[in-house]
């Protein structure tokens, strides 16, 4: 097994938080849709929202750093499976026998959700992550095979459709489906792909890569106050008022990379603090699954009555502590998942499905 390293483990967890601020600011109501006037305190939200914006993102590129060097492991494809199936029905069904959420209100469409939660897209950032894997070996084949400049013309190839047009005209584009769909995600595995083997010269150090996150994030807000002002004005291009707001917009992805870059460029530490990153990191992914479950993802922030802040302060104080919270219990709710889950494969070491899995993994490979 290789040794995890610090600085992408504290990566990882990171982006969970980013995820959880997103859906904080979404969910909790605390953002005031673009259409409106916005106050400076609205406009403060929405920097926020700016700047966790690169979550998803981040995640794609971690995998595909990883990945692109990686042979195919088709038991922990499974292992995601069951960990994604664990959170969609195990979850509810215990919640419901708590008397936490009421199942006898859940329609037959909903139970098709719980039980088929990637062909529901239940998760949909699981059902386009489990798709990736699948296709990962072929995308490794043909990363192996090429130079540099090929490789760096596949993405700018891959991603010109997607970013380059919807960024620069403002047109909605039929096919554009802002980051959500498996193209997006093979562009920034290719991206990844590419920094993994070759670096990038414009964020080779910590104080440029920042720098490029900190332009990515005030450039995706401007360009979200800059629309806001033009529709107040004109009534027109309501449909593009957030538009720099989508995961393959020119300024979100010049973030998303240069905040990889940033931990990228760090050094992997052996303190106590290092290693309590590496512990934690591996249950991140049940933070997702646990705070976005259909019948949580709504029910959390009025739990922990997120509201519409007062003051900045109070934005700041409240974000922190109740982002906090949310990761605390996912993390110690994954924690008591892998133990289950470590019990589980050690009665199936006595079985013939690791000789099986081996076998795949030998063909794939």
């Amino acid at each position: 097994m290789k040794k995890r390293q610090s600085n992408f483990e504290a990566l990882r967890l990171t982006a969970m938080a980013l995820v959880v601020t997103l859906h904080y600011l979404s969910k909790g109501n605390v953002l005031l849709p673009l259409v409106y006037e916005q106050g400076w305190l609205n406009w403060a939200a929405w920097l926020l929202e700016a700047a966790a914006f690169v979550a998803v993102n981040v995640y794609v590129l971690l995998t595909g750093y990883f990945m692109c060097q990686s042979k195919f492991r088709l038991g922990r494809l499974l292992q995601i499976v069951l960990e994604v199936w664990f959170y969609s029905l195990v979850i509810p069904l215990l919640l419901g026998a708590f008397g936490v959420v009421d199942l006898g209100a859940l329609t037959i469409y909903d139970w098709l959700i719980l039980i088929f939660p990637l062909s529901m897209q239940h998760y949909w950032f699981l059902s386009v992550y489990v798709l990736l894997v699948l296709i990962s070996p072929l995308l490794n084949r043909a990363i192996a095979a090429m130079n540099q400049k090929q490789l760096a013309g596949a993405a700018i190839l891959v991603g010109l459709p997607q970013v380059v047009l919807k960024s620069v005209l403002p047109l909605t584009f039929t096919m554009d489906d802002e980051g959500w769909g498996i193209l997006w995600f093979v562009e920034l595995y290719l991206i990844a792909a590419y920094i993994r083997k070759y670096g990038l010269r414009l964020f080779s150090t910590k104080r440029r890569a920042a720098l490029g996150y900190l332009a990515g994030v005030l450039l995706t807000w401007g360009g979200g106050l800059v629309m806001n002002r033009i529709y107040l004005a004109t009534g027109r291009f309501s449909d593009k008022v957030g538009f720099t707001y989508s995961y393959n917009h020119i300024f979100v992805l010049l973030a998303s990379v240069a905040f990889f870059c940033v931990f990228a460029n760090m050094k992997s530490g052996e303190g106590v603090l290092s290693r309590l990153i590496v512990r934690l990191a591996p249950y991140s992914l049940g933070v997702y699954l646990l705070h976005e479950n259909m019948l949580l993802r709504y029910e959390w922030p009025v739990w922990l009555s997120v509201s519409v802040p007062g003051s900045l302060l109070q934005l700041i104080l409240e974000w922190v502590v109740k982002v906090a919270i949310v990761m605390a219990v996912g993390l110690c709710v994954d924690f008591l998942r892998s133990l289950l889950f470590k019990a589980g494969g050690r009665l199936l070491q006595h079985t013939p499905v690791p000789g099986l899995l081996q076998k795949a993994d030998e063909v794939m490979n």
